[in-house]
């Protein structure tokens, strides 16, 4: 080969080996630009910034700690984030005193528009002084609205709640939730649909909850339910004063089916007008309470029971009353008024006193059923006083099982069994 010849096929053979290395590094520069942009993200980066952890799962959980990080959460949900099948729990004990107070989710005007959807755990932690010295705008609840959602743990301390209505000390109004192991205590105040912890619930369940303090409000007043709706309530308990009009009970306001299961309310005061119960103000379709127990005082003026005020329909079984009932007409140490149902088994040992249908189980029977009923307290009153009903038109009183063993005291028309039978 001849002098240039061998010069050009060096140059070839160097042009040939540079290309060789260009493309392999562009190679392995694409194959790595790849591998990054497959690589999967850092959960820890998943974590929006009002949360100090977590992933939202059960296993991890968004974490709150602080009362800015709760704030932010509520005005996540109050925009559109349900937060469904996610987990949230506190991590820390939490002061909202002087805190502008916006409840988590949103029910306004009769309609559930933004409610919250998830798991929500306390863990054991306590929340303090909601609502506490904020007169700029008072804390209507913790929860504005839930539906579907599990709330447990929740401890709420020395809240001052004020609204209108569906007022409550944990939910305003909730659908289709669970309330585990949460308890409520301060003061709780609006006009209708008021609880101790939920204002107005529709199918929710509470289970081992508890509420101390006072509950005001006009229509529909309960310590531990405003209003409830196929609801019901298991281990429960309430202590405090319960004052309102009409529909007012120590647990439950107003009622239209549901259960409540071994319920408690110990030195309970329960003031109101029409429909006042130690348990339930107006039982209106059917609900069953068993294994239940009242101890304090019931005033009012119309329908008032040691137990439940007014009662058209359901069941009332192996529940007892002690302490003292106070009514003017259709006053009973069970019920006050009994228009349907049946209450079985069930003791009082309340004194009642009133001026006119008074008796130590009914106050009043024009429905319903009587069967294995007990009366140890004193009754007292004007006319239509009974040791078991003051006042009978119509219903099933069984005569031999049903009982007084208290002393009945009245002017005219008085009773051991019945007071007065009316038309």
């Amino acid at each position: 080969m001849n002098r240039p010849n061998k010069y050009f096929a060096v140059v070839l053979c160097s042009l040939l080996t540079i290309l060789a290395v260009v493309f392999a590094f562009y190679s392995e520069g694409e194959a790595a630009t790849r591998r990054v942009r497959r690589a999967p993200v850092n959960q820890k980066s998943a974590t929006p910034p009002m949360f100090a952890g977590g992933a939202g799962t059960e296993k991890s959980p968004y974490i709150i700690r602080t009362a800015a990080q709760l704030s932010a959460f509520a005005a996540s949900v109050g925009s559109g984030n349900s937060y469904s099948g996610k987990y949230v729990k506190l991590g820390a004990d939490i002061d909202l005193k002087d805190v502008v107070w916006i409840p988590i989710g949103i029910y306004a005007k009769g309609v559930v528009t933004r409610p919250f959807r998830g798991f929500f755990d306390g863990t054991g932690f306590t929340i303090f002084n909601m609502g506490s010295g904020n007169s700029i705008r008072p804390a209507l609840a913790f929860f504005g609205a839930t539906d579907g959602a599990t709330i447990q743990g929740v401890t709420l301390q020395s809240v001052e709640v004020t609204g209108d209505s569906n007022v409550g000390g944990l939910v305003a109004f909730m659908a289709r939730t669970m309330l585990k192991n949460c308890s409520v205590s301060g003061t709780v105040t609006g006009k209708s649909a008021v609880g101790g912890i939920v204002g107005s619930s529709l199918r929710g369940v509470l289970q081992n909850c508890s509420f101390s303090g006072n509950v005001a409000g006009d229509n529909g007043v309960g310590g531990l339910i405003g209003a409830a709706d196929q609801s019901k309530m298991h281990l429960c308990s309430v202590m405090g004063r319960v004052e309102g009009t009409t529909d007012v009970g120590g647990f439950v306001g107003g009622m239209l089916e549901g259960m409540m299961l071994d319920c408690h309310a110990n030195t309970v005061t329960v003031h109101g007008d029409r429909n006042v119960g130690g348990f339930i103000g107006n039982m209106i379709e059917k609900a069953d309470i068993s294994k239940s127990t009242f101890k304090g005082q019931v005033v009012g003026n119309f329908n008032v029971g040691g137990m439940v005020g007014r009662m058209a329909a359901g069941n009332l079984l192996t529940s007892q009353v002690t302490g003292s009932v106070k009514g003017r007409t259709c006053a009973g140490g069970i019920v006050g008024e009994l228009l349907g149902g049946e209450i079985s088994r069930c003791a009082s040992f309340a004194s009642v006193d009133g001026i006119t249908s008074i008796g130590g189980v009914a106050g009043r029977m024009s429905g319903g059923k009587l069967n294995d009923n007990v009366n140890h307290g004193t009754i007292g009153g004007g006319e239509a006083v009974g040791g078991v009903v003051g006042s009978f038109s119509r219903g099933e009183l069984c005569q031999s099982s049903n009982r007084s063993a208290g002393n009945v005291i009245g002017f005219s028309k008085t009773g051991s069994l019945i007071g007065a039978r009316t038309p």
